[in-house]
């Protein structure tokens, strides 16, 4: 399965605040559909966009995204 990886920015409001974060969505290239979506990856944009790309030239399948976020995070 052909997969491309997206970089989503994605606000959070509370009354209080408002913040940013960064999330990955993947998506089946054949029928353009979401496959997978992580939420609130991280508030660093140039980070989660340089996985993004790490992740669409190594045609990471989905099934390990989380692992691959998992690790990610821990660095």
């Amino acid at each position: 399965m052909n997969v491309t990886y997206i970089l989503c920015k994605e606000t959070y409001k509370t009354k209080q605040a408002e913040r940013t974060a960064y999330g990955i969505a993947a998506y089946a290239q054949d029928s353009n559909t979401c496959i997978a979506h992580l939420h609130d990856v991280s508030p660093d944009k140039a980070s989660i966009s340089a996985l993004v790309s790490l992740c669409n030239r190594l045609q990471l399948s989905p099934v390990h995204l989380d692992d691959v976020v998992e690790d990610f995070l821990a660095f």
